[in-house]
């Protein structure tokens, strides 16, 4: 299970590890999943019975907290619930992945996301410390809660990733590289996936780029990057579909998400496709222990990360090191 909790000689200790498939859902289909009892059962069914994992965001929380009404907080945390323990906490920290990314000599291996450490621990905290135990309840209500907080941080993020943008692609030099270029494995995989994502905005110096753009941004590239599927809005889903066209234009061997949107049926050929997934053949022996030491873990008090990858050039999965 990708969150579980194991005794150490120094205490208790919390854990998640990235188990395919792995599904991450924009702030749109977490409210649809959340509303939607009869999709949420056919969701919440196909993810838990192929052992896969949702990954969730920082960005997802801060999304809610952003709700008029707290009970739409309420609603996915009640969802969510239905999915534990198979989460992934991520922080979206885009350089943890490239750091990564920049060792390799091609595109073909993928990461994990990076793993929001102290979001794990107060997740462990509270699941230790009230009388709910492990549970969503009231984790996200706690965004909410603290938006004004959130909200304040957020917008200066964003408010600086446009004034990046636009910046950029005043320079004329920019915009001719930007039109120029193609997915290669010169570049990490973030790159081309960023540089692919923004090349619209790149190449249409007229185009605007507004905060939900941002956030749009942000809510593809790692998933996209990372994950077995993700769901978007309509535009980015589009977007990603081009630059799968153009990765597969070069030859390059780059996997990525499969990726769907509410267009043209797209949920329910998300959720069929979903429940027709097969697993990669686990290894044993030396890929076994791999799998053992490749969970993110975190101590009361005390965090570190250890990476391990499968040989299907995915992060190695625990199925064999129970």
């Amino acid at each position: 299970m990708p969150i579980d909790f194991y005794m150490a000689s120094d205490g208790v200790h919390v854990r998640q590890s990235f188990d395919s498939p792995t599904v991450y859902l924009d702030h749109w289909a977490i409210r649809m999943f959340s509303d939607d009892p009869g999709i949420q059962d056919r969701f919440v069914n196909a993810l838990i019975s192929k052992s896969g994992t949702i990954l969730l965001s920082n960005l997802s929380f801060i999304e809610f907290a952003r709700a008029t009404d707290a009970r739409h907080c309420r609603d996915a945390e009640a969802f969510l619930e239905r999915l534990l323990p198979n989460i992934f906490l991520t922080d979206f920290a885009l350089d943890k992945v490239l750091e990564q990314e920049r060792a390799e000599h091609n595109n073909q291996r993928r990461f994990w996301p990076s793993a929001d450490l102290p979001q794990l621990k107060l997740f462990a905290e509270r699941a230790q410390h009230t009388p709910l135990g492990f549970t969503m309840q009231g984790f996200i209500t706690l965004a909410h809660i603290h938006r004004a907080e959130l909200s304040n941080s957020t917008e200066g993020v964003v408010r600086a990733i446009v004034d990046a943008m636009e910046s950029a692609r005043r320079d004329p030099a920019y915009v001719r590289k930007a039109r120029n270029a193609v997915p290669s494995d010169k570049r990490p995989r973030t790159m081309v996936i960023l540089g692919e994502l923004m090349r619209g905005y790149n190449v249409d110096r007229t185009a605007p780029i507004s905060r939900n753009d941002v956030i749009d941004l942000l809510h593809a590239a790692m998933p996209v990057n990372c994950c077995d599927y993700v769901l978007l809005d309509g535009p980015w889903a589009e977007r990603v579909e081009k630059m799968r066209q153009r990765i597969a234009k070069t030859g390059m061997n780059m996997p990525i998400a499969k990726c769907f949107s509410k267009r043209g049926n797209g949920v329910a050929a998300f959720l069929a496709d979903l429940e027709a997934f097969v697993k990669p053949e686990s290894k044993s022996g030396a890929d076994a222990l791999q799998g053992a030491i490749s969970r993110k873990s975190v101590k009361k008090g005390k965090m570190r990360s250890n990476k391990g990858l499968h040989a299907d050039r995915r992060p190695a999965s625990r199925s064999g090191a129970r």
